[in-house]
């Protein structure tokens, strides 16, 4: 480093002695530096040689060549190996640059996943057929011969009319049971259970849960279901209530759908001063839940023995995370205990303080989330993860893996986390932007589908499409209706109740409907718009294909979409699917009826955007008024304006004519009591009211 040392002193100053040790010194590292020359040099020269003898007896005219050039003068030679080494000192030991190391920044930093998310225990599923297509007798997986089931569980699934478990219920259902037969201080393990949509998660945790709560004394509330929306949880209540029946359990249901003082008559119940639970288990969502606990005297969760989670993923979301720190105060407050569970024990005194005071947490989800922070915040107790599959993944070699690297990339995924149903046949469409509905209208009129979904990404695409097909369908036999976030509660349950019933052929709907909402015998499922993410594309298509029955999903794509898509599903080891068309005659036919179905709704926004201008203006005189109103009240000598006096007038004479008479009847009273007295002086608004009540007259 000497050479690049920068002198702080003049050469005026410097001493002849400094000088001569200068010169030394940097004469002395040049020599270093031609040795080291020299030393590469000759084993580039040996390497060379070696190259020239293996190489074939044609090459050697160049070994010629590189002799002669050895023959040049070694002065030549010693200003070439200067300006080497000046030129590039990476070549020098003495110095180390940091980031030099090509090879190192080109490694790919790959996900690891936790072991139990790596490797899940997987279910085999194969092909879920319909219950009529197998004998009872001759079926392994009927409920007939499944010796865990116990007697008022098989009455009341022949009363739901199952004849037959599905590959992830006779997969959990028997590991829940044995996992909470444990002796003490053997706690169960928590579960992760990741399966397709319609492969019968519901009854997967309800039948283990009504089987092991059915022999209760007293009735607490030892179940807590927890789902994100309403209609998931009216839909879970209503299995789980079947289940119930031939037993004592009580189930209750807590959702914004119903007034919160008729849910705490359903939730407890007072008797001689004391307070008693009325549900055994209770299913919910995140939101009521919380209004509960703060609301809901003697609601206690001191007994909970099972916490399921369905849908976990999107009720792990930043946006629901505040309930389960609501959740954890409250038992801490009335049970002494941590909802949040610890850490795992790693002593018999701990399994001893923990046994039975915990509640055995279960999560259910079509793409269960790997996300080890959201994961932390439940703090699972040595969890053990489900997932299904119908092809087991073939394992690879060593050699295979390294030379599969850089072509196939490595998500990180688990096995199954993105798995569709075996029945389900995925396609796709391309088409213009432009005539995207009137492609989708020919679609439903080609292959003659009774009963389909088509999704959009947002509600004001759905409204605007289920307006436009309405249109182009009012002159057939074919319905069709709008289900989306902007209509009620009760319009939208009217809604699923006529396309159930078959008045309706089809909904045109936004994703709030794509998840969980178990709708029978859909044909299709259409995706009007591309879904921005996998998990959406796979809770829309898991409408279909739901319990053995066969199902088509299609998407429609522009060319510019079509890559995006595809990607997407290549990610997650999809393919694209098959690609259907329609012919140019049928868009060419209704071409009169598309236009002006377009025409009325551009009419239509137009009236729309008129009304909400209208509106926020009359919202803003009527704040500009009422200021009047109150500046007037308070200096009431100020004369109206023309434009007030009419304003007056129209709107607001009435509530101004009112409050004298309001005055004084509010003033009779005072005035029957004191007859001897005299009146009291009249007030600036008394004087105010007067000179209004003359302008009107």
């Amino acid at each position: 480093m000497e050479l690049f040392t920068v002198n702080r002193y003049t050469e005026d100053l410097r001493t002849p002695k400094d000088k001569e040790q200068k010169t030394s010194n940097e004469d002395e590292i040049l020599q270093k530096l031609l040795q080291k020359a020299a030393k590469r040099k000759r084993k580039h020269e040996k390497a060379e040689t070696r190259k020239q003898e293996e190489a074939p007896p044609e090459e050697k005219p160049q070994v010629e060549d590189t002799k002669v050039e050895e023959e040049e003068p070694a002065a030549k030679e010693t200003r070439k190996e200067e300006a080497t080494a000046v030129e590039d000192p990476t070549n020098s030991q003495d110095f180390k640059i940091l980031g030099d190391d090509v090879s190192a920044m080109r490694k790919k930093v790959t996900e690891v996943l936790p072991p139990w998310l790596a490797y899940p225990t997987i279910i085999e599923g194969g092909s879920l057929l319909p219950d009529d297509d197998l004998e009872a007798g001759k079926d392994e997986a009927s409920i007939e011969n499944l010796s865990y089931l116990k007697d008022h569980t098989r009455q009341a699934l022949k009363q739901m009319k199952i004849k037959r478990l599905f590959p992830v219920q006779r997969t959990v259902i028997p590991w829940i049971l044995e996992a909470q037969g444990q002796p003490a201080p053997l706690r169960p393990r928590d579960i992760c259970v990741s399966a397709p949509t319609g492969s019968g998660k519901t009854l997967a945790f309800a039948i283990p849960i009504v089987q092991l709560l059915n022999n209760r004394v007293r009735c607490k509330v030892r179940a807590l279901v927890v789902l994100p929306v309403a209609e998931l949880a009216l839909q879970v209540f209503k299995v789980i209530r079947a289940l119930c029946s031939k037993t004592e359990l009580e189930v209750c249901l807590l959702s914004k759908q119903h007034r919160l003082e008729d849910e705490q008559e359903k939730l407890v119940e007072v008797y001689k001063g004391q307070i008693y639970s009325k549900a055994d288990i209770v299913v919910t969502t995140p939101g009521r839940l919380v209004d509960h606990l703060h609301a809901t005297k003697g609601f206690c969760l001191k007994s909970l023995k099972f916490l399921v989670i369905d849908e976990a993923d999107r009720i792990m979301d930043a946006f629901f995370q505040n309930w389960l720190y609501h959740l954890d105060n409250h038992v801490r407050e009335t049970a002494n205990q941590l909802l949040a569970g610890t850490q795992p024990p790693l002593c018999l005194k701990e399994l001893y303080a923990t046994y039975g005071k915990v509640p055995h947490k279960l999560l259910f989800s079509a793409t269960m989330s790997q996300d080890p922070e959201k994961l932390q915040n439940l703090r699972l107790f040595q969890p053990k993860l489900f997932t299904t599959v119908f092809a087991l993944p073939v394992p690879r070699s060593e050699e295979q893996a390294d030379g599969d690297e850089e072509t196939t990339p490595n998500t990180g995924h688990f096995a199954g986390k993105y798995t569709t149903p075996a029945e389900l046949t995925e396609q796709f469409c391309v088409t213009e932007l432009r005539i995207k509905p009137l492609t989708l209208f020919a679609l439903v009129e080609k292959y003659q589908w009774k009963r389909f979904l088509c999704f959009t990404n947002s509600t004001e695409t759905a409204n605007r499409l289920a307006f436009v097909m309405g249109k182009l369908f009012s002159t057939g036999p074919t319905k069709v209706a709008e289900l989306s976030g902007k209509l009620s509660a009760l319009v939208r349950t009217k809604t699923l109740t006529d396309f159930a019933r078959g008045r309706i052929n089809g909904l045109i709907c936004s994703d709030a409907l794509a998840r969980g909402i178990d709708v029978a015998d859909v044909d299709v499922v259409l995706s009007y718009e591309t879904p921005r993410h996998i998990k959406t594309y796979i809770h829309r298509v898991g409408r279909t294909a739901r319990a053995g029955r066969k199902g088509t999903a299609v998407t429609l794509l522009t060319e510019q979409e079509q890559a995006q898509f595809k990607k997407m599903l290549n990610e997650v080891g999809k393919a694209l699917g098959e690609e259907v068309s329609v012919s140019a005659d049928t868009e060419v036919r209704h071409a009169d009826i598309y236009k002006q179905a377009m025409e009325e709704l551009r009419k239509r926004q137009e009236k729309e955007k008129t009304i909400k201008i209208v509106q926020k203006r009359r919202v803003a005189q009527q704040t500009v008024l009422h200021k009047k109103q109150e500046e007037a009240a308070v200096n009431p000598s100020r004369p109206l304006t023309f434009m007030q006096k009419l304003q007056l007038k129209a709107g607001g004479a009435r509530h101004v004519a009112d409050e004298p008479h309001q005055k004084e009847n509010k003033s009779k009273p005072t005035a029957q009591k004191g007859k001897g007295k005299s009146k009291p002086k009249e007030t600036k608004k008394q004087r105010l009211a007067k000179q209004r009540k003359a302008i009107e007259e």
